[in-house]
């Protein structure tokens, strides 16, 4: 079965991704770092709560993560774990620079209800790995304020609206990927976005 390692950062409901990842195929294995696992075939940063209290957990990691994704290594963010995949966020302290995987900047959503809890349909903007085999208006579970507010439009690949406020939910580029929701928590169409990941680092089975 294929190893995906699970990041702990301190912040997220690691016993449910786990359980979903494992129900699609694959062999999870929750880490406090990566510096010692060998043989292993993609990483899942997860992440609820606060940017700062992930971030540090992320910083300690950074060199790793970031020569894994290089080297071709499939990395997925969920949550809290796509938007420290970005430059930073308004939410952040002075210093806390995200991984950079992709363009632009986390800010808090621009209306009047927060946070943005429950379920949501998702708009596909077009080809997806992650995405593959979901029907445009799926719908996922969230639990968030903050969303990438900006970005670079061609990394984008599903959006959601939220008080009539539109915005981005799906990035991503080459073999890094994220996702504003939980997918662990969206049941069919979560555990579909699961097996595209495990299947794009080399296995998994269907749903």
């Amino acid at each position: 079965m294929m190893k995906i390692l699970v990041l702990d950062c301190g912040v997220g409901n690691l016993a449910s991704i786990s359980a979903s990842l494992k129900r699609v195929g694959a062999t999870p294995r929750i880490v406090s770092s990566i510096a010692s696992e060998r043989s292993f075939s993609g990483l899942v940063l997860p992440g609820v709560g606060s940017y700062s209290a992930a971030f540090r957990k992320i910083d300690e990691e950074r060199e790793r993560i970031v020569s894994l994704a290089e080297k071709g290594c499939p990395v997925l963010g969920i949550c809290l774990g796509l938007q420290l995949m970005f430059n930073g966020s308004e939410e952040g302290g002075r210093g806390e620079e995200g991984l950079g995987f992709f363009n632009g900047f986390v800010k808090r959503i621009p209306v009047g209800r927060l946070p943005h809890i429950g379920w949501n349909s998702l708009e596909i903007a077009g080809e997806s790995v992650i995405l593959n085999g979901l029907e445009n208006g799926a719908y996922a579970y969230f639990v968030h304020s903050y969303a990438p507010l900006e970005y670079n439009a061609d990394e984008a690949v599903a959006f959601t609206s939220h008080e009539g406020f539109r915005f981005p939910v799906v990035f991503e580029k080459g073999n890094v990927f994220g996702v504003q929701f939980h997918p662990e928590k969206s049941w069919i169409p979560g555990l579909r976005i699961l097996r595209n990941f495990v299947n794009h680092c080399g296995g998994g089975r269907d749903v």
